[in-house]
């Protein structure tokens, strides 16, 4: 029986181990941030984030990212007046000092929009080098930033990867039949199982997701 690709497109068939590397900044803003704030779109449930290392010191910004409930109950003026605004206090993140200061660099560096341009950009713009690091991360030859297994686990890529997994299809004409837009948003789910050792699942960097996608735009292209 075939698997459907939209079903997910890394399918593990065993449990791999997953990297305990903490999560890189764009992540820790995708899971911590965005269900409530924007970056440069207005506000959602809590501030738009742009400019926020300029609006605030670094350190209430740690404290506050830590224990808004902390920083409001000590009568700290910049504390009321969010929490008069919004109406609620921020949840706690259980994030590391490590974790914190890299979220905060990434704000500062405007890394969510940065993001988004690079997350629009088409696979048929990138170059050899970009279309290679797809080929080694599709056959584990470069491992995922946030953990899980190669994609070849469970997949093939008509001649270029023919050693691949059956579980999932061949995926020689995935990006001719799903585009930049359908196969990045498939990529950004979490596959089944592909960290199964893990309560959430494994997100791929925008990085990975391209090299991804150039890689299957490259191989689509090579066989016309």
């Amino acid at each position: 029986m075939k698997v459907p690709f939209a079903c997910g497109v890394f399918v593990l068939s065993i449990a791999l181990p997953v990297a305990s590397a903490a999560a890189d900044p764009a992540t820790t803003f995708s899971r911590k941030c965005s269900s409530c704030h924007t970056f440069g779109k207005g506000i959602l449930v809590g501030p738009d984030l742009k400019g926020v290392t300029g609006r605030h010191k670094r350190e209430w910004l740690v404290s506050w990212i830590t224990s808004s409930e902390t920083v409001i109950k000590s009568g700290d003026g910049e504390a009321t007046a969010l929490f008069g605004k919004f109406k609620q206090r921020m949840p706690d993140q259980s994030l590391s000092p490590a974790e914190i200061a890299a979220l905060l660099d990434y704000l500062a560096a405007e890394g969510p929009e940065i993001d988004a341009r690079k997350r629009n950009r088409r696979a048929d713009t990138a170059n050899a080098g970009e279309i290679e690091t797809g080929r080694e991360l599709f056959v584990g030859q470069r491992p995922l930033v946030n953990g899980g297994g190669a994609c070849l686990s469970c997949h093939r890529v008509g001649d270029a990867v023919a050693v691949g997994g059956t579980l999932g299809p061949d995926l020689l004409s995935a990006y001719a039949r799903y585009q930049d837009k359908g196969l990045a948003a498939l990529l950004a789910k979490g596959c089944f199982p592909r960290a199964v050792s893990t309560a959430d699942p494994v997100i791929l960097t925008d990085e990975e997701s391209f090299a991804l996608r150039a890689f299957l735009h490259h191989e689509t292209r090579a066989t016309r």
